[in-house]
This record gives C-alpha cells, sequence and structure tokens, in this order.
C-alpha cells in the first residue's frame, strides 16, 4: 500500500519538477543581450488626423521605473488624405511635438494573471506637454496703416499666417510586447489622457507689420481661440534598442 502511493505521488510531482527546471524565455521581456536603453516608436494614428503628420519618437530609460519620451511630427497638403481640409487654404504645413515624462508601475497582467514587469514594459502614469503649429497661405483682407481700430484701406490678397495650439494631459497607458517570430523587441504602446489645450488666433508671419485681419466674426478661426478641456488617445508601435 506505502509503495503504491509514493508511485502516486512521484507520478504527480514529476512533471511540475520538470517543468520548474526548464529554462524558459520569459515572453513579457525583450530579449537581450543587455538592459534595453531606447526604444524608437511611430505613431500611426497622426497619418489620419485632420491635420496629419508623420510622427516618430523615442523613449530613454532612466533607473528602474522612469522614462523621457519625445515626438516628432511633420505634414504637408500633398499628404493630406481629407480633401475638404485640403481646400481650406491654399497650402498649409503642419509641425507636432510632445514631451513626456513616465513612471512605469512594474506590474503587467496578461491572460488574468498578473506579472512583474520592468520598463519599457507594463503600466505607466505620464505628464504630457504638447505642441502643434499650421502654417499657412490664406486669401483674406487686411487693414494697412492702423491705428487704434481705424485703418487707411484694406488689401486683398494671399497671405503668409500661422496658428499655435500648446497642451498638457495627464496620460494612463500599457505597453507590452508584440510577439514577433525570432525577435519579441516589438512593442505595442496604448494609452488615454485628459487635460486641457490652448489655441491662439491666427496670426501673419510678419509680425511686425502694422495690419488688421477683416474676418466674419463666425469663423471657426475665432470662434475656437482660447482654452479648452482635451482628451487624448493612440497607438504607437516601438522598437527596443
Amino acid at each position: 500500500m506505502k509503495n503504491r502511493f509514493w508511485k502516486s505521488l512521484l507520478a504527480v510531482l514529476l512533471p511540475f519538477n520538470v517543468l520548474a527546471q526548464l529554462d524558459l524565455p520569459d515572453t513579457l521581456t525583450p530579449v537581450m543581450h543587455r538592459p534595453p536603453r531606447w526604444v524608437i516608436k511611430f505613431a500611426p494614428l497622426a497619418l489620419v488626423d485632420i491635420d496629419n503628420t508623420i510622427q516618430f519618437g523615442a523613449e530613454r530609460l532612466f533607473g528602474t521605473r522612469h522614462t523621457v519620451q519625445g515626438e516628432f511630427g511633420y505634414g504637408w497638403r500633398g499628404m493630406n488624405i481629407h480633401e475638404y481640409r485640403r481646400d481650406d487654404f491654399a497650402d498649409f504645413e503642419v509641425w507636432r511635438g510632445r514631451a513626456e515624462w513616465r513612471r512605469y508601475s512594474g506590474r503587467y497582467r496578461g491572460n488574468r494573471k498578473p506579472h512583474f514587469a520592468t520598463p519599457p514594459i507594463g503600466r505607466y502614469f505620464a505628464l504630457e506637454a504638447f505642441f502643434k503649429q499650421l502654417s499657412v497661405t490664406e486669401n483674406t483682407s487686411i487693414g494697412r496703416e492702423c491705428a487704434d481700430g481705424t485703418c487707411a484701406y484694406f488689401e486683398r490678397g494671399t497671405f503668409p499666417m500661422y496658428r499655435t495650439v500648446w497642451g498638457l494631459h495627464a496620460k494612463f497607458g500599457r505597453q507590452f510586447v508584440l510577439s514577433m517570430p525570432s525577435d519579441n523587441r516589438f512593442l505595442l504602446d496604448f494609452y488615454v489622457g485628459f487635460g486641457f489645450r490652448r489655441l491662439t488666433p491666427f496670426r501673419f508671419s510678419n509680425s511686425n507689420e502694422n495690419v488688421f485681419q477683416f474676418t466674419n466674426t463666425g469663423d471657426w478661426r475665432v470662434r475656437n481661440n482660447g482654452v479648452y478641456p482635451s482628451v487624448t488617445l493612440g497607438i504607437k508601435l516601438g522598437y527596443v534598442l
């Protein structure tokens, strides 16, 4: 009876003992010969934005949980996929930039089980500063030789102008490994954030001119000036270096 008990116990425990000794790869962490330092990123959703840009970024790791990230994007009228947007102006360019600080929580949940993870993998909280500038050439009327709201005459033509947007967001996100054949250093970064944005009116590129733009008070360029609540949502594709 005792021999039968020990044989049954050994048959149950042996598979777990063998599995525990196997050196299985950790799919939650990029396979590298040294700790990761950089993550190069691409923002695919920036291509379909109203003021779309080609946008790349880089995340730099510092310490055990903290990172900083910077992004830069550029777009022009010819690459904009929205036909109505291309008709708004004769020509335009878009510059977009983001600067971000992150703190990773060290937790990663997958397959309904919690795991421990180290940056750049896992959940994170971030603070982001945002900037966008839209430079255009617009056919409009401007007042010349203006003083105290009165202009000597008005001139109609095509003039270079620009508009800026500043913003600040608190973001929550998660970055995890995309399993790829023979390489698991590809990452997917998903986030959502809340904050505010400040929109400025269109200004003439030559600010030294004493001019006044003549425009309809119902125009969106006037109506959207000010500070407004903002929501940011996005994904990025990254590669660990």
